[in-house]
């Protein structure tokens, strides 16, 4: 009966917040793909596709948190999001150099490092208990807090700050009243989704204050969906 209760749990909580995005940014990811296709498309897409890949498979965990599988699919589900928002970062240096065609080796390097590093992931999630995911824990993903710390400096020195002087060069490449608006709006809305993935972190440490977990279950998923919408606004008419 208790596992049953549980199930029930998860299911729901996994159908009203986790399952809808997973088409939502797929969709946006193929809007975008479909309007054209060079560097940007590309790498704005693979943020929508990475991170609907990661809810993809956090799903599956929840459906099948019974199964020892199910841990292996969330620590690879949080890896691609992790990666999936270091794509941001990606894409706002290939916005930079739009008109100087950066050579591939460049973006490979870059594509490299983030794939490295997101891995981090799964070394201290998985080998060293960073993240519990068993009946101890109530079938409930749990972070401990230095998993939560590392996890916020890793965010913060290579995503954030790398993010903020391309801002800077963004807001002076792109000259012209409504393309000026646009980054303005792409720049707050993806730290905005930086915000976002800082407060997922602590909703999986965090997890005694049900408050806070409850805010964010009904709060950040769809702002974060909105947020989505307006990055692919921004550009859709400017990455042909």
């Amino acid at each position: 009966m208790l596992l049953q209760s549980i199930l029930i749990q998860r299911i729901t909580l996994v159908l009203m917040f986790q399952v809808w995005p997973i088409f939502f940014l797929s969709y946006l990811a193929y809007k975008l793909l479909k309007r054209a296709r060079n560097r940007a498309t590309y790498s704005l897409s693979t943020v929508f596709i990475f991170i609907a890949f990661a809810y993809a498979l956090i799903s599956l965990s929840a459906f099948l948190f019974f199964l020892p599988m199910s841990y292996f699919l969330y620590i690879v589900g949080l890896y691609f999001f992790v990666l999936g928002n270091c794509f941001f970062v990606i894409f706002s240096w290939v916005l930079v150099r739009l008109e100087e065609k950066s050579p591939y080796w460049m973006y490979s390097l870059w594509v490299t490092f983030y794939g490295v590093l997101s891995s981090y992931i799964i070394l201290l999630g998985y080998f060293f208990d960073g993240i519990r995911y068993d009946s101890s824990t109530g079938w409930i993903p749990t972070y401990n807090w230095f998993f939560l710390a590392l996890s916020w400096l890793i965010f913060s020195v290579f995503i954030v700050i790398p993010q903020i002087p391309l801002s800077i060069r963004l807001i002076k490449v792109f000259e012209g009243k409504v393309l000026k608006k646009r980054i303005y709006w792409y720049l707050i809305c993806v730290f905005f989704e930086f915000s976002l993935a800082f407060a997922a972190f602590l909703y999986n440490t965090w997890v005694d204050n049900q408050i806070y977990r409850f805010v964010y279950v009904f709060i950040f998923p769809p702002l974060g969906s909105i947020g989505a919408y307006l990055i692919y606004r921004s550009f859709i008419k400017e990455l042909d």
